[in-house]
């Protein structure tokens, strides 16, 4: 039995050592992206309940967002930066309370909240992290890091937008969304610390927008619930090429750490 236990906590320190700086902005940074991806799921597997997929997003969305809270617990380099941790985690707790209820419109309602709130305190997690980097490429990581929270919440509005539980200023949010994901891109695609391969990616992520912003702007000649396979799809999309673009980041800050 004490033999199990040693073991355990030989995993969790091994663990705790083996994460960099790099990729605790990154994985704090997924803790933004899921607070709104869970959201979106949620909204969806109310409109949808005939669709599996919803339900398998949610649930393991939410299980990710536990094991990065661990992952973040226990990383000693951020201890000075503690007290931030505990606030976001303390703000997923109600949230994830009410993600893991029967979706209905007055918990999805509820939910939409406390995803804004949920976001704030992650974000600034994430600030703190960077600043604690000391490194441009640190910032690399939080801004692209970022984008895909804003795939996620930009489906997160235009699903609350359908299912007529967003507030009155969504779709001015959305549309704000849609012009900082292009602007952040902008960015991106001007740092010298690109590689090759990281502005292929970047010039990928500006096709994505052009297609998404046709689906939100009813620009396409679908059903509604095509429109909405269409639009989460692509963002989707959106999100998977920019965590591969935040991963090819965080290698920029590893290199440097491991010099």
């Amino acid at each position: 039995m004490k033999l199990s236990v040693v073991l355990l906590l030989l995993i969790v320190s091994l663990d705790a050592i083996a994460l960099t700086m790099g990729e605790a902005i990154n994985i704090a940074g997924r803790q933004r992206m899921l607070s709104q991806r869970i959201t979106q799921a949620y909204i969806l597997n109310g409109m949808q309940p005939e669709a599996p997929r919803h339900k398998r997003v949610l649930t393991r969305s939410v299980q990710e967002f536990e094991s990065n809270n661990k992952k973040l617990s226990a990383f000693h380099q951020a201890k000075k930066i503690r007290h931030q941790l505990k606030k976001a985690q303390a703000e997923w707790r109600p949230f994830r309370e009410i993600s893991l209820q029967p979706a209905s419109k007055e918990n999805a309602t509820k939910l939409f909240e406390r995803s804004n709130t949920l976001l704030l305190e992650a974000h600034t997690y994430v600030i703190q992290l960077q600043q604690l980097a000391k490194h441009s490429s640190a910032e690399l990581i939080n801004i692209a890091g970022r984008q895909r929270m804003l795939s996620q919440r930009i489906a997160k509005n235009y699903a609350a937008k359908l299912w007529k539980i967003s507030p009155e200023d969504a779709e001015n949010q959305l549309q704000l969304d849609l012009s900082e994901y292009s602007s952040r891109l902008n960015q991106l695609l001007d740092s010298p610390l690109n590689t090759v391969e990281i502005t292929r990616n970047l010039r990928k992520a500006k096709d994505h927008l052009k297609y998404a912003r046709r689906g939100l702007e009813g620009k396409m000649n679908i059903s509604e619930k095509r429109q909405i396979q269409v639009t989460t799809g692509t963002t989707d999309l959106m999100l998977r090429n920019m965590h591969i673009i935040t991963e090819q980041y965080t290698d920029l800050l590893n290199s440097r750490e491991h010099l």
